[in-house]
């Protein structure tokens, strides 16, 4: 029976490699003699190992250092196929989207308040406390706790807190792709989040905020090369 190059199933791995060589995945950045095929093996095994294991096929994007992304699909019997990312769904996302965070429990009103006075460190925190009211009432796993950490994402870009802001985009970006919301707010997200990381102080560690985005792009946007490219760029100059 031939394979179903659709790749379904929901468990999604990703793997960078980077343009001196190295690979970053699952936080940890692997470099060493071997060429970054054998390393990216090493990362696979595992997997291979997990899908025969569970039974079921294991999504794995590619990312590489010119933007391409490779899609793939490690099915239950351990051997990697070609695939392709699932089809965007052509429906209008839930109109939820749209309505924004509802205000009649006031929520809002210190967020307000703070952004009025230009005081927008205590926007940001006023923000976040109003996103966790909204997960605590609604689930984490909710638009309006989506939406709250774009808000929180705003205010830190307007405190110039550039590391938080790319950091909280990718985490909004990523929330509203799971939760099948609009794709031009995912897309805007990820370039919000792009831009803040190169503005702010580029922290390259593994488990860092530019990693992170990396990884978002891959999984979330995968024809986006030219920022998948500068990023990466990027992020090996500046750890060298």
């Amino acid at each position: 029976m031939p394979l179903d190059q659709s790749l379904t199933a929901d468990i999604h791995e990703t793997i960078i490699t980077l343009p001196n060589g190295s690979i970053h995945a699952q936080g940890i950045l692997r470099d060493g003699p071997e060429p970054p095929e054998v390393l990216i093996e090493r990362v696979c095994a595992p997997l291979r190992a997990a899908a025969g294991q569970q039974r079921r096929p294991i999504r794995l994007s590619i990312g590489h250092a010119d933007g391409r992304v490779e899609q793939h699909q490690i099915a239950a019997d351990g051997a990697i196929h070609p695939g392709r990312m699932p089809a965007v769904a052509d429906s209008a996302p839930d109109p939820i989207w749209a309505q924004g965070i509802p205000d009649d429990t006031r929520l809002l009103d210190s967020v307000r308040a703070a952004q009025r006075a230009g005081q927008w460190r205590a926007a940001q925190l006023a923000a976040h406390r109003a996103t966790q009211h909204l997960a605590a009432q609604h689930g984490r796993d909710h638009p309006y706790a989506a939406m709250g950490v774009e808000l929180q994402a705003h205010f830190a870009l307007m405190a110039q807190d550039h590391a938080a802001g790319a950091a909280l985009y990718t985490e909004a970006a990523v929330a509203i792709h799971q939760l099948g919301g609009p794709q031009a707010q995912i897309r805007h997200d990820l370039a919000n989040a792009v831009a803040a990381w190169i503005h702010s102080d580029r922290d390259t560690r593994p488990g860092g905020p530019g990693f992170a985005v990396a990884h978002a792009l891959i999984r979330i946007t995968p024809n986006d090369r030219a920022a998948l490219a500068a990023l990466l760029r990027r992020l090996t100059q500046d750890r060298a």
